[in-house]
């Protein structure tokens, strides 16, 4: 949709300005935490533009009530020049100068510390590096006042003049006035969604999709233009008869009327029609189109189907309010999960009843309930959603006092993480039960343990964690 392209349009225009004009020292993002992770990606694809001599840094660790994050940063900045060290080293002739940073700094706060190790790592950069790009992206900011107060203590340091700032704010441009007050040193972009348009792109879509005449085909079944008539059929094609659609059907364990257009045309259309209504506020309506296709599917004996629109009925009823009816609607399709051998939708009904039985403040019944659908989802190897269900479990647990078994919890969505990918760890909540375990360490005063789950867990929110690390500069191969 064009108006989730545009604003990553302006990103990378805005990285052009700030590459092509060195006596920035400031670019400044407002942007959707929807589109948080795409928008991070174009601002360090700058880093590989020809002209850029700076390698990048990307810190995101976010800014709690009683923790400005300075610490986690001042961990994250050496992990990343580490890693920049050792890939120079080994890349072709010609590569840039890094040298290895020296001990680590101390000083009486947090903030401090990452001072002196910002101005070391500047120091560690030989040529052709003009010096430093850092990005601050927290994923959250808690203490709005500190934060620019930090920040604004940062860009007057006349020692850090080699360090160029990328800073990044979402939904709202809390650091907008400490950017201003660089005057024509700092380069501002709003980059946040239409919400409007999103819409109106979303509502017409939708539309087309309901109105589409019986039987399209192609393009226009899914509310596009295309022409009124299919294309011949190629000379040697020959089109089933009824009885090898059956046939095709059932050894595919489905009911004829999946493989045929326009049974499927009028699902398509109650599914979109349900949410079209859902975005236009109109719960009532919403529910009543999605039951609409449960009965659908189980009229047509689609057993998977009704369990995957009872699913998402359950969450129109949650979003009508009614958390006792759609655990009904939960329990009901978790036991039909269960009896259809169906583990992965049992998992994901039985994670929506933890939510539910939390909604209604029935807290041990949705810790147990999140446990079981982590456990569900382990065995049958969905480590994403195993980690979410034990960490869902961990934070009821450690919201109740209950310390001892919310350890257990995260260290077992952790468990879960350690066998997963890189790709599957940064799209799931291992990073959040690594934040709360790292909360429990600081709490019992293991300080190193906590910093070194913070900074791990900021690492895998932004998807870098150790495999060969980031490429430094365009410049250097």
């Amino acid at each position: 949709m064009q108006c989730l392209t545009d604003p990553l349009e302006r990103v990378a225009e805005a990285m052009r300005v700030f590459i092509d004009r060195p006596a920035l020292r400031l670019l400044h993002v407002t942007t959707a935490d929807a589109i948080r992770i795409p928008v991070l990606e174009h601002v360090m694809a700058a880093e590989h533009d020809a002209e850029n001599l700076c390698p990048f840094v990307c810190l995101e660790a976010p800014v709690e009530e009683g923790d400005d994050g300075w610490g986690i940063r001042a961990v994250e900045l050496r992990v990343d020049m580490e890693a920049l060290c050792e890939r120079e080293a080994t890349a072709p002739e010609g590569a840039a100068e890094v040298r290895s940073m020296p001990a680590e700094a101390r000083a009486k706060t947090d903030l401090g510390r990452f001072l002196l190790e910002l101005r070391v790592a500047v120091q560690c950069l030989g040529k052709p590096l003009a010096g430093l790009v850092v990005v601050l992206s927290p994923v959250w900011v808690r203490d709005v006042a500190r934060w620019q107060e930090d920040v604004r203590a940062l860009l007057a340091r006349e020692d850090l003049g080699r360090v160029r700032w990328v800073l990044v704010d979402l939904e709202e441009p809390i650091s907008l006035d400490v950017a201003r007050g660089l005057g024509a040193s700092a380069y501002l972009v709003d980059a946040r969604i239409d919400v409007a348009a999103l819409q109106e792109e979303s509502d017409a879509l939708a539309a087309s999709i309901e109105s589409a005449p019986s039987g399209a085909w192609g393009a226009r079944a899914t509310g596009a233009a295309g022409p009124d008539e299919a294309p011949p059929p190629r000379y040697n094609a020959r089109a089933l008869d009824p009885e090898e659609l059956r046939a095709l059907a059932e050894g595919a364990n489905l009911p004829p009327e999946v493989l045929s257009v326009e049974p499927m045309q009028k699902l398509r259309a109650l599914i979109t029609g349900a949410a079209r209504a859902a975005r236009n506020r109109d719960v009532a309506g919403a529910v009543a189109k999605q039951r609409e296709a449960r009965a659908f599917c189980k009229g047509i004996g689609w057993r998977k189907g009704a369990v995957m629109m009872a699913c998402l009925l359950g969450g129109y009823a949650l979003q009508a309010g009614a958390p006792r009816a759609a655990l009904d609607i939960f329990t009901e399709a978790r036991d039909e999960a269960t009896e259809e051998d169906m583990a992965e939708l049992a998992a994901q009904a039985e994670m929506a009843r933890g939510t539910c039985l939390l909604l209604e403040k029935r807290d041990d019944e949705a810790a147990r309930s999140f446990a079981e659908a982590g456990m569900l989802a382990g065995e049958l190897g969905s480590k994403v959603m195993a980690i979410e269900g034990y960490r869902m479990c961990g934070q009821i647990l450690l919201g109740r006092g209950d310390e001892k078994h919310a350890v257990q919890a995260f260290v077992r969505a952790l468990e879960y993480a350690e066998g997963a990918t890189p790709q599957e760890r940064a799209t799931s909540s291992a990073a959040e039960a690594m934040h709360a375990l790292a909360s429990v360490c600081r709490a019992h005063r293991l300080g190193a343990q906590a910093d070194a789950l913070e900074a791990q867990a900021a690492a895998m929110e932004r998807g870098q964690e150790k495999e060969g690390g980031r490429h430094v500069a365009g410049h250097a191969g």
